[in-house]
């Protein structure tokens, strides 16, 4: 899960403008600020993360769960009603335990930063709350997690991208690979995604990108 692959190393390219971001620059001072902090940096493993964080004399972890979750050996069998059904939710049949079980077991560790970034928008909705949980369980008390939320299903913003950080209020956009917005989620659906966190901050981007920062 912490690893690089060659393939991961390949799909970054394509630099695009980069992205102003509140959110990031709020978690930035944070991490600028305090010591020996464990950051958990959700999607394909970038070595400039790595090398960011590092220099700031935090760890630092990776999980790329996005192209994991596109796999068929997730999927349930459908019903027979269901296959039959053409409104039928593919999503449905996702097995999010087993996933959360096989993707999201940290080793017992512990996080004081995670940063999500857009992932949710491109998972199976019916992950997605689980998802939300389970990263709870695994931050620590005020810890911090950042998480982008796309207004549109489609659109060149929506891109699935690696966030590449930097030492200002930018992030660098790489794409990330051919992954489609699968669901949208309204303010209320968020706020409910993060019940069980102290405090929760939502910006607007300029590109029609929610930023929410929730404080365990």
């Amino acid at each position: 899960m912490f690893g690089k692959s060659k393939r991961e190393a390949g799909a970054l390219s394509s630099e695009r403008p980069a992205r102003h971001s509140r959110g990031w620059g709020d978690v930035r001072s944070h991490l600028q600020m305090s010591e020996s902090l464990r950051v958990l940096d959700f999607g394909l493993t970038s070595p400039a993360n790595i090398n960011y964080l590092t220099s700031l004399g935090h760890s630092v972890y990776m999980a790329n769960i996005v192209q994991d979750a596109t796999r068929p050996e997730w999927q349930k069998p459908a019903s027979p009603e269901a296959t039959e059904d053409p409104k039928a939710d593919p999503d449905a049949n996702f097995d999010v335990d087993r996933f959360i079980a096989a993707n999201l077991d940290f080793s017992g560790r512990d996080f004081d930063v995670i940063l999500l970034w857009d992932t949710a928008n491109y998972l199976p909705s019916a992950m997605v709350p689980a998802l939300f949980a389970r990263l709870r369980d695994v931050l620590r008390p005020e810890g911090r997690l950042l998480a982008f939320f796309h207004g549109k299903l489609t659109g060149p913003e929506t891109a699935f991208s690696r966030y590449q950080l930097t030492d200002s209020d930018d992030l660098l956009v790489l794409d990330g690979g051919n992954f489609p917005v699968r669901q949208v989620y309204q303010t209320r659906q968020v706020e409910r995604f993060l019940e069980g966190f102290s405090n929760v901050r939502f910006f607007l981007g300029k590109d029609n990108v929610r930023e929410v920062i929730a404080v365990r």
